[in-house]
């Protein structure tokens, strides 16, 4: 089987599981119509693990915002929402003299989007929430560099791909201010493993500039990192 049938199976592999989740996710949804609802936003801290780390070792930086539409209690502990993230790897901001011709731009970073469904599990409640968590989407992945010719006229090299995403996680959440019916407020430190289909990415040292040509490498690779997370969620009524 060649490179292409493993493509394709992979494909039709993930979108049986997107069917089968969103089937599920209209279920859990109709018997949760009173729930309440959840929005939080986090700031994180994206590391490298596994071989993706030999590829591209940079930290990267972002957030995220999350909405659940019904969030775990504990007579019903099984949530579910949705996450829309970014964060930025390798992100600088100087110009590095390349050549005697050309000037590189001071953002070579490949940005990550992600767009997926969450299910959290939350056993228990109280003023301490620990709660494990798993989730399924996907991710834009994009990379947006820049060469100044001597003259100043800016050249762009844009790259980009798409890949599903996915993951588990778990984390605490700490009562800050409120109670269950007030709309309470909680400090949340979390941490994920994210993971990724195959996607072409940016090799971000292989950007060479010369004769008004780009020269530069992309990658096929998984997407492996392990996220810390800091936010606040906020329970609405």
């Amino acid at each position: 089987m060649d490179t292409i049938e493993l493509e394709l199976e992979e494909d039709k592999k993930m979108k049986r599981q997107i069917i089968t989740l969103s089937i599920l996710s209209l279920l859990i949804i109709s018997s949760y119509s009173h729930a309440q609802p959840s929005a939080s936003i986090y700031f994180t801290t994206a590391i490298p693990v596994n071989d993706f780390r030999y590829f591209d070792n940079d930290l990267g930086y972002g957030g995220n915002l999350e909405f659940f539409f019904f969030s775990p209690t504990k007579e019903k502990p099984f949530g579910m929402g949705i996450s829309f993230s970014y964060f930025g790897q390798g992100l600088y901001f100087y110009d590095d003299p390349y050549s005697d011709e050309t000037y590189l731009s001071g953002n070579r970073a490949n940005n990550f989007s992600s767009i997926q469904l969450i299910f959290q599990l939350a056993p228990t409640g109280g003023t301490i929430k620990p709660y494990l968590e798993t989730f399924f989407g996907g991710s834009y992945i994009f990379s947006n560099s820049e060469i100044y010719t001597l003259d100043y006229v800016p050249v762009n090299l844009y790259v980009d791909d798409w890949a599903w995403s996915y993951g588990i996680g778990g984390g605490f959440k700490f009562l800050i201010n409120g109670d269950n019916d007030n709309g309470p407020l909680y400090l949340d430190l979390k941490g994920r493993y994210l993971m990724s289909s195959n996607v072409g990415i940016l090799d971000r040292q292989s950007i060479r500039y010369a004769n008004d040509t780009f020269y530069y490498s992309v990658n096929e690779t998984q997407i492996n990192f392990v996220a810390v997370q800091v936010g606040f969620v906020f329970y609405f009524r």
